[in-house]
Order: C-alpha cells, then sequence, then structure tokens
C-alpha cells in the first residue's frame, strides 16, 4: 500500500541551486536559496537560544552501517539515488543509540541546525503535554479561551485546547502553499517581514465552521497551542523546551528557535521555526521511540507519548482524513497506516521534505531534512516513504543476522 502524503499536492520537480547564498527574506523560500536558507535561517532571522546540558545522551557509529536499497516507480534504487532525486541534505538513522547511517548534502555537515518546519509543531504537542503534566494547564477540554480570553470573537473562542491539537478547531485557515490568498501565503508574509504578530494574526481568523468536527491542517493552531503554553508556564517556548526536553534528553548542543520579531518582543514560530542539529532531532525521535524515558529518565509522561501517538476520533483514523492521503493525526503527530511488520510508526513532517519517523517497536529513528524545490511534492514523499520501507528493511536484515 502507499501511503500518500498528508497534503497531497503534486508540483514540477526542479533541481535546488548550490552554494551558500541564503538569499533574503524576499526569496528565502526559492529554489534558488532554500537549500542554503534551511541551513543559515539564523543569518536572515532572529532567534532565541534552546540551551543543552554537558551531560549528553551518547550516540556511537555501528560497526555495520547500512546501505538501504529501494523500489520507487518500478526501479530498485539506491541509497544515493534517493539523496540525489529527493534533494536530500541531511539523512539519520538510528537503532537505539546506534547510528546505523548519517549522510549530509547540499553544503550541509554535522554542525548544520537544519531548520524543523512542522516538525515543529510535534515539539510543541510535547511541551503541551508537559504543561499538562506540570499543573500548568488543566486539562485538555479546557476552551483555548479560558488561558487565551483575547480569542473571543475568532474562531478559537469555541475551541478546546483537544481541538486545537487535533487540527479541528474550526478555523478557517487554509494550508494551500500554491494559493497567494490563503491563510499560509499570509502567514508567511507575517513571517518573511519579522516585525511581530504571528499569533495575533492566527487568532483573529474567522470560524469556518465547528469546533471538534473536520480535520483541516492549519499552522494556526500550533501558533495558538505556543501562546497557550507561554502564557500557561510564563516562560518563552524556547526557556521550557530547554528545562522540560532539550537539556534533560541529552542534546549534544544548543538549539535555536526563531522568532517571530526582533528582540525581546519577538515569540518563537510556534507552527515551525525550530533550528537543531540531525542528531538531536534523532535524540528527540528516540526520546519517543522509548516512551519518553532515556538513559533511565522520565522526560516526558508515557501516556502524553501514546496520546499523542494515537488518533482521538474516528476521521482521524490512518485513511480517515480525506482526500488522498492515507496517513491520520494525532496530537501534531503523522500517524502511519499499519501493514504487516509496519505497524504503530508515526511521523512528524514538514515542508520542503522534512521528517522524523519513529518506529517503537524496532527502537528505530530516521530523520531526514531536504531542501525540496516547493512546500510539498506527492512524488517526492510516496519515495520518501519507499526509501523508509527500505530502511526498515535493511534494519530487519541486520537484525536477523
Amino acid at each position: 500500500m502507499r501511503w500518500m502524503w498528508g497534503l497531497a499536492a503534486v508540483f514540477v520537480l526542479a533541481t535546488p541551486a548550490l552554494g551558500a547564498d541564503v538569499g533574503s527574506r524576499a526569496t528565502w523560500l526559492s529554489p534558488d536559496h532554500n537549500a542554503a536558507a534551511f541551513q543559515g535561517m539564523e543569518e536572515l532571522f532572529p532567534s532565541r537560544r534552546v540551551r543543552a546540558s554537558a551531560e549528553v545522551f551518547p550516540l556511537r557509529v555501528a560497526p555495520k552501517p547500512i546501505a538501504p536499497t529501494y523500489r520507487f516507480d518500478g526501479q530498485a534504487r539506491s541509497l544515493e539515488d534517493f539523496i540525489a532525486r529527493n534533494h536530500v541534505s541531511g539523512l539519520l538513522v538510528l537503532k537505539g543509540q546506534d547510528i546505523l547511517l548519517e549522510r549530509y548534502a547540499l553544503g550541509a555537515d554535522p554542525d548544520t541546525r537544519f531548520v524543523s518546519f512542522s516538525m515543529g509543531k510535534s515539539v510543541v504537542s510535547t511541551l503541551v503535554g508537559l504543561a499538562l503534566a506540570d499543573g500548568k494547564i488543566a486539562s485538555l477540554k479546557d476552551p483555548v479561551a479560558k488561558y487565551l480570553p483575547e480569542v473571543k470573537g475568532a474562531a478559537y473562542e469555541a475551541a478546546s485546547i483537544e481541538d486545537v491539537l487535533n487540527m479541528s478547531s474550526g478555523t478557517s485557515f487554509q494550508e494551500a502553499y500554491t494559493d497567494a490568498n490563503s491563510g499560509i501565503a499570509k502567514f508567511i508574509g507575517v513571517f518573511s517581514r519579522n516585525q511581530g504578530g504571528l499569533y495575533d494574526f492566527a487568532r483573529q481568523i474567522p470560524s469556518g465552521g465547528a469546533p471538534g468536527q473536520v480535520f483541516n491542517y492549519a499552522s494556526a493552531d500550533t501558533e495558538v497551542l505556543g501562546m497557550l503554553v507561554r502564557r500557561a508556564t510564563g516562560e518563552p517556548l524556547a526557556d521550557y523546551l530547554s528545562r522540560k526536553v532539550w537539556a534533560p534528553m541529552g542534546a549534544e548542543t544548543e538549539a535555536r528557535w526563531m522568532l517571530d520579531g526582533p528582540g525581546a518582543a519577538g515569540a518563537e514560530v510556534a507552527a515551525g521555526g525550530v533550528l537543531a542539529r540531525l542528531r538531536d532531532y534523532g535524540r528527540f525521535g528516540l526520546l519517543f521511540a522509548r516512551g519518553g524515558e532515556l538513559s533511565g529518565h522520565r522526560i516526558v509522561p508515557r501516556e502524553w507519548v501514546a496520546d499523542a501517538t494515537r488518533p482521538h476520533r474516528p476521521n482521524l483514523a490512518p485513511g480517515k482524513l480525506g482526500g488522498r492521503s492515507q496517513l491520520g493525526y494525532g496530537y501534531q503527530w503523522w500517524l502511519a497506516p499499519d501493514r504487516p511488520g509496519r505497524e504503530g510508526l508515526f511521523m512528524a513532517i514538514g515542508i520542503h521534505g522534512q521528517y522524523i519517523l519513529v518506529d517503537r517497536k524496532r527502537d528505530l529513528v530516521i530523520v531526514k531534512t531536504a531542501a525540496w524545490p516547493t512546500a510539498g511534492d506527492a512524488a517526492l514523499a510516496e519515495e520518501t516513504y519507499a526509501f523508509f520501507d527500505g530502511v526498515i528493511d535493511a534494519v530487519d536484515r541486520g537484525t536477523a543476522r
């Protein structure tokens, strides 16, 4: 079964330009600049530190690395084929603490901090779960307006926190990257001007229907969740992430979180502004592969890991989201359809080809960063899933030996 990508858009394949020119705030998304820009966002936008600790969770290079092959479009393809065809900038495969594969391309190296795009939504979801465990949020059934009273009069007035986690808030925001008048196009415009106000933009969007009824993937939802966590905890998102996740999980270096405006007034871009090294994205995935615990330390409640990575309504189960997608949705995590030997897989996904796949059964994490020429490409997404299958097959063959 083909997985089919959640946003199901088809675009023309093109080759991104190489080099270190990150472009400008007007051009950073263009194919001429995005390969460099996605590795150099700190040159274009202000960011806040996400501090690490001195105690690093160790990863070790496996004595027998893998070189997975896969089938796509009726042809057998190699690792090198995938890196070239999918505009890959970074690729990491962890089985537990063993690095089975680590590759960099498009000018990246192990010190590169890659932009998360919407993989960061899964980070924000985790902070919601931690604020709930800390008693800063009383219940996911609470209305958003209990914590953010200024949302009254627009889409989020009637929505619960759980509705927003499920991308079922009822907002009329549309994540249509090819429509210059869509919510996401205006959202990117607000961010690129970098004068603040992403949350204010998101919270004022009119309602498009009753909350809790229809799945509508909307970056505005995660901006609202980000402000909710800030308001509930009294901390910037970067500080809360550092204190509750980044330092405790043993990240090897500080991350950054892009801001929507300069100086202290700038707020973290909750919808997708994390900047981190490949191995630290891997550690975050491994934290979820192991049920929220690393090195014997409980970091994320086990119950939250389970709840965040399952569908909470029938219409959110894999194959039920509508359109061509075979994926499902949890609390800001994508859920893969169950297939023989591929049960329980879940993913953080970002535009332009960013992925963290978590396979709890195998203690396996795959991280892929990329610079697709366009925000979404159904064929490149399908090839990514085919490659993930090839990785799992290679891991299973190695385990069988």
